[in-house]
């Protein structure tokens, strides 16, 4: 499946069917980083000023409707708070949102999946709120081709405005990453492991600023380029990078210290990062 790698903003309109309410789609998760067939998740926020009960409440795609149920805390939502809708085959299949039950309300739907078969990941998809009255409150039409594996889709201020999360896996339960300006530090965090390491090191990137392009290089101890991992391109809060331990060339890399370096580039600035790992 091919995905465009850029920010895009996506346009939804209301139309003429769509009801006012105090319901609103905040975060959809379309295509999952863990498991495809249970982590699919709908963020809900009630902006209003009462308490509101989901129960009747549906969501679906513009072919097939499932209705909200009750996962085990109940179906009401406080003013300002947010739920957290997972498909009725998430528990007992993941854990991936246990720590989200402090932040949201968790509920579920009465099918094994989001509309028909889930939400799409080929092509363009429309994400229904319809109340228990029958309204359509609430419309997101994403652009799969658009996205990013592992990144939501968060609303932004703007009631029209939808953007990529800039974190992997979103932001369930907590304010939309796009929403926030993160302070441009002087350095990029990383964290590199195993280390030692034999076949393959993973690479987490913690940018001070996103979107940002990114550029991660592997170095020997001489300060030979040995492989380009990442060449300026579009990257988010949080990014992670593989290495092979081996030459751009294919061949296997010696054992000895190596050095990851990694650049970043975003709101006019480029910052650097720095690590030292040993191959065995």
């Amino acid at each position: 499946m091919k995905f465009a790698r850029q920010v895009v903003l996506v346009l939804v309109l209301q139309g003429p069917g769509l009801v006012e309410s105090q319901v609103r789609l905040s975060e959809v998760m379309a295509d999952p980083p863990g498991s495809e067939s249970h982590d699919e998740f709908v963020e809900l926020s009630n902006i209003g000023l009462d308490t509101l009960d989901l129960a009747g409440w549906q969501l679906g795609d513009g072919e097939e409707l499932d209705r909200i149920a009750d996962a085990g805390e109940g179906t009401r939502l406080a003013p300002g708070a947010m739920a957290l809708v997972l498909d009725g085959s998430y528990k007992g299949a993941s854990t991936t949102y246990e720590s989200v039950q402090e932040l949201a309300r968790i509920v579920t739907i009465e099918d094994r999946a989001f509309g028909r078969g889930g939400w799409s990941n080929s092509t363009p998809e429309r994400v229904l709120v319809v109340s228990a009255a029958g309204d359509t409150v609430d419309v997101l039409t994403y652009d799969p081709m658009a996205g990013r594996p592992g990144h939501s889709w968060e609303r932004q201020h703007d009631d029209l405005a939808w953007q990529l999360s800039l974190q992997i896996g979103g932001t369930p339960g907590r304010p939309n990453s796009v929403d926030q300006t993160p302070a441009m530090a002087g350095k990029i965090d990383l964290e590199v492991s195993p280390d030692p390491f034999a076949e393959r090191l993973q690479i987490r990137c913690r940018l001070p600023a996103a979107p940002a392009l990114l550029s991660v290089r592997i170095y020997d101890a001489e300060g030979i380029l040995v492989a380009r991992l990442r060449q300026w391109e579009p990257a988010a809060l949080e990014e992670i990078v593989h290495w092979d331990g081996r030459h751009e060339d294919g061949r296997i890399c010696a054992p000895g210290l190596y050095v990851v370096a990694v650049q970043s580039s975003a709101q006019g600035r480029v910052v650097h990062g720095k690590a030292v790992v040993a191959r065995q």
